[in-house]
């Protein structure tokens, strides 16, 4: 029995096995030190310092107990794939470096699905235009390389065994005073090390499993082998599945009526999170909007006092907004004719561009919806969740210029319909705006049902939002000003910030307050002059009760063109 029990452990826990796991378990340790920089960008930053230490603390952790349980389970398999699996792991730490310094991101489900949609001449074109920075990478990928067989040939001894297994072998009395010495480095000391390591592991496992917010599946993606294997999966999940919903889409029958359509220039900005209650606009103490405040006094703009959101979150808004899909129809929003689809038959160019995400759960309507259009153009395919973006809505900008140059227009487009979709108001608040636009502090805000430090200071942050919000939607229309154009701002839904119970942030149905959202309609001179009719009829309307998932009645309403399924009572314009 003694024998054989010295034969499993041997197997188990062999030398060479050993030295192997060993080494492959500080190799994934290092190759996965990007993790934590991504951690560090997209959470730990905003944080106290003892917080962030935490979180980086249980980060750290987890890579090291992921990269010991791989470690022990690539001891069992061949040669072959061991070191399949270490210079994967490798090469996903050069990619990672490369995409943090360009896109303040590791590898992702979003990044995947660009890579693997590019064809060989983008893939080309692409590496031409990045070699400068790609050439260093593999430069360092060469020289590590050398390093590790330089030292790989220093540290095996004459007799072809390494010299670092002096430190760990009980070979000679030197030895034997070392490990006393130092016990980490002893047998004993390295098991003790791996048990408080397993310890502490699985109590971060069971901290995930209690929260629902950590999701516990998602534990492997803590290593850059497993995030690929889920970016892979989800990739293809994700494919799969808009590829039906853009069949289904393109299948819906588009049929012209009418066609009078004469504005060039129509927009719509598409805000998030942004509740009317915090607006300046609509009475708010604070001077949250005192650019659309200088438009409506110079009677440029009109603003919607009555128009509600039919859902407290966006992608349940974002299946009605653009399709006949509405707060009553049965069936899936896909099944329904969109907007875009019909613009395009009737010869109008359109265009969606987009700071919010291409990809995941987040991303996929709008990404999809996205495709309907001429143009689209998103400032990051990412997959995170919104909430820890930190591009702000300024990046939009060039993406508008870029289409407002005409380029991707075809021949035949006679005017133009652009989607503008911002990540405008939605939490994290500080994160929404620049440092030159923080200009609320706790000491300002005086209204709302909790009043104590930290409370005013996460309204101080909504509003410094709310105000970058109001510049933004600015720098859109004044790129119009000279033109025959319409811009239509709207917020997919609003925000409660502890402002009638005690609560910060959106997706209650029942709460009318995440519902009320801004609604205004900004008009050029050139618009006002050739189309008084309509210029008088938005601003009859600027007091009717409206819903938005009625947008594409009165959109079509607007630009005078006829389908089916539109409804002249549905539209906003009177």
């Amino acid at each position: 029995m003694k024998e054989c029990g010295l034969r499993v452990r041997h197997f188990f826990f062999g030398q060479a096995r050993r030295r192997f796991a060993e080494g492959l378990f500080v190799w994934l340790c290092l190759t996965n030190t990007t993790q934590l920089v991504q951690l560090y960008i997209y959470e730990g930053k905003s944080l106290p310092t003892a917080e962030m230490m935490l979180l980086l603390g249980e980060g750290a952790l987890r890579v090291a107990g992921l990269s010991f349980l791989l470690a022990l389970i690539c001891s069992f398999l061949p040669r072959v794939l061991r070191f399949l699996i270490a210079a994967l792991s490798g090469l996903l730490l050069l990619v990672d470096i490369f995409f943090l310094l360009h896109y303040h991101s590791v590898l992702d489900a979003g990044l995947l699905q660009v890579i693997l949609a590019t064809n060989p001449s983008e893939a080309v074109e692409y590496l031409v235009t990045q070699g400068r920075d790609i050439l260093p990478l593999l430069l360092l990928a060469v020289l590590g390389l050398f390093l590790l067989l330089l030292g790989r040939s220093w540290m095996l001894r004459q007799d072809g065994r390494p010299r670092f297994l002096s430190l760990f072998v009980r070979e000679s009395r030197q030895n034997k005073v070392w490990q006393e010495k130092s016990p980490f480095f002893s047998s004993s000391g390295r098991r003790r090390c791996a048990a408080v390591l397993t310890f502490l592991f699985a109590a971060s496992c069971c901290h995930a499993w209690a929260n629902p917010e950590e999701h516990l599946e998602k534990m492997p993606a803590n290593l850059s082998v497993g995030r690929l294997a889920m970016n892979l999966e989800q990739s293809y999940e994700e494919t799969r599945s808009t590829a039906y919903v853009d069949y289904a889409l393109a299948n819906q029958p588009v049929e012209i009526l009418a066609d009078r359509h004469d504005i060039p220039k129509v927009v719509l900005i598409l805000g998030e999170s942004t509740s009317r209650h915090h607006l300046q606009l609509y009475g708010y103490d604070l001077p949250t909007t005192p650019n659309l405040i200088r438009r409506q006094q110079a009677g440029e703009l009109t603003v919607f006092s009555d128009v509600t959101s039919p859902h407290a979150g966006t992608m349940a808004v974002m299946r009605t907004l653009f399709s006949f899909y509405d707060n009553e129809a049965a069936g899936m929003w896909y099944d329904y004719g969109n907007v875009f689809d019909i613009l395009r038959a009737a010869h109008v160019h359109t265009a969606w561009l987009s700071n919010q995400e291409s990809s995941g759960f987040y991303g996929s309507i709008g990404r999809t919806l996205a495709s309907r259009c001429d143009e689209q153009a998103f400032t990051s395919y990412l997959a995170h969740t919104i909430d820890l973006s930190e591009r702000y809505d300024e990046e939009v900008l060039p993406l508008l210029d870029d289409a407002l140059s005409g380029d991707g227009r075809s021949d035949d487009a006679q005017s133009d319909f652009f989607v503008v979709h911002l990540m405008g108001a939605h939490e994290d608040f500080k994160r929404r705006y620049p440092a030159e636009f923080a200009r609320f502090t706790a000491a300002d805000e005086t209204g709302g049902v909790k009043d104590d430090a930290a409370s005013r200071t996460i309204r101080a942050e909504y509003d410094n939002a709310v105000l970058y919000d109001d510049y933004i939607v600015n720098e859109i229309i004044r790129r119009f000003e000279e033109q025959d154009a319409v811009v239509i701002f709207l917020s997919d839904h609003g925000e409660e910030v502890n402002d009638v119970r005690e609560i910060v942030g959106h997706g209650d149905e029942s709460s009318a307050w995440q519902r009320d959202i801004p609604m205004v309609i900004w008009t050029s001179a050139k618009f006002r002059a050739r189309h008084p009719e309509d210029a008088a009829r938005i601003e009859r309307s600027k007091d009717r009760q409206w819903q938005s998932d009625e947008m594409i009645h009165t959109l079509l309403d607007l630009m005078k063109i006829t389908v089916p399924q539109y409804e002249k009572e549905k539209s906003l314009l009177l």
